[in-house]
C-alpha cells in the first residue's frame, strides 16, 4: 500500500531535524531545567529565612535578585554556624545556576545571530520578541520556510482551537493540548510584553475587554505569529501601525 501511494504521489514528507538541530533543540530545554532550578533555589532561600522569621527589606522583597539582596544575605550574622553553612551551600548553588542561565541563554543567542542573522533580526524587529524568544523559535521549529502558510506554523506551534469530533458533531474544547509546549509558552508571554509597547494590540485588547483574557491574549499570540510569517516570508522588518501611516500619508 505505501509503495502504491508513493507511485501515485500521496504521501506527505515529513520534516526530520538534523544533529545541528536537534542539539540546538536540547540546549534550549537545558536552559528551561536551569531556569527551573533557579526558581526552586530562590524558594528554598526564602523559605529557610521565613522559618527562621528573618524579615526581607522590601527594597529586595521581588523576583528579581540583585546582587545587593544577595550580599544582604551574606552579611547575615547567624546565632549557629550551621546554619551559616546551610545558606552559604544554598548561595553557591543559587551562583552556579545562575552562570549557567546566563551562559546558555548568551550562546543560543550568539549562535543565532552568527548563523541566522537576517532571519534574526527580522524577528527581533515584532514588539515582544527579545533574544530569548527569537532563540526558542528557531531551536523548536527549525526553518521557518518549510512551512506552506501561516495556519501550519500555528497549528504547529499549538495556538489554534482543539476541536473535538464524533459523528457529525464537533466541539471546540478551547486551546489545542497538541503542541510545542515550551514555544507556545514563550509566544504567549511575548505577547503579554507586545501588548504593552504596540498600539494595535492595545487597542484590539481594549476592543474585547470584559472577555476571558486568556482568550484574548491567545488570539494576541496567534496575531504575533502571523506577523512572525510575514516577516520572514517578505524579508522587511516589522514596523508598528504601518498600515495606519500608510493610509495617513496617501
Amino acid at each position: 500500500m505505501l509503495c502504491r501511494l508513493y507511485i501515485q504521489n500521496q504521501l506527505k514528507p515529513i520534516f526530520i531535524p538534523n544533529e545541528r538541530e536537534d542539539n540546538l533543540k536540547m540546549l534550549l530545554r537545558q536552559r528551561d531545567m536551569v531556569v527551573r532550578n533557579l526558581r526552586r533555589q530562590k524558594n528554598q532561600i526564602k523559605s529557610q529565612l521565613l522559618y527562621l522569621n528573618i524579615t526581607i527589606p522590601d527594597a529586595f522583597d521581588n523576583p528579581n535578585w540583585s546582587k545587593a539582596f544577595i550580599q544582604w544575605i551574606k552579611d547575615i550574622e547567624w546565632e549557629d554556624s550551621i546554619g551559616a553553612i546551610s545558606m552559604n551551600s544554598k548561595l553557591n548553588i543559587l551562583e552556579c545556576l545562575q552562570a549557567e542561565y546566563l551562559s546558555t541563554t548568551n550562546e543560543l543567542a550568539k549562535y543565532f545571530r552568527t548563523h541566522h542573522k537576517e532571519d534574526y533580526y527580522l524577528l527581533k524587529s515584532i514588539p515582544g520578541f527579545g533574544r530569548l524568544v527569537v532563540s526558542a523559535i528557531f531551536c523548536e521549529l527549525g526553518n521557518i520556510r518549510r512551512f506552506s502558510n501561516e495556519g501550519e506554523l500555528s497549528n504547529y506551534i499549538g495556538v489554534v482551537p482543539g476541536i473535538n469530533s464524533s459523528g457529525n458533531s464537533e466541539k471546540r474544547m478551547g486551546i489545542t493540548p497538541r503542541c510545542r509546549s515550551l514555544l507556545r509558552s514563550y509566544i504567549i508571554e511575548a505577547a503579554w510584553v507586545a501588548l504593552r509597547t504596540d498600539p494595535e494590540l492595545q487597542a484590539y485588547y481594549r476592543k474585547h475587554q470584559g472577555k476571558n483574557s486568556k482568550s484574548i491574549i491567545v488570539k494576541i499570540a496567534h496575531k504575533l505569529i502571523r506577523r512572525m510569517w510575514s516577516v520572514i516570508k517578505n524579508k522587511k522588518p516589522y514596523q508598528i501601525n504601518y498600515q495606519t501611516t500608510q493610509i495617513s500619508s496617501t
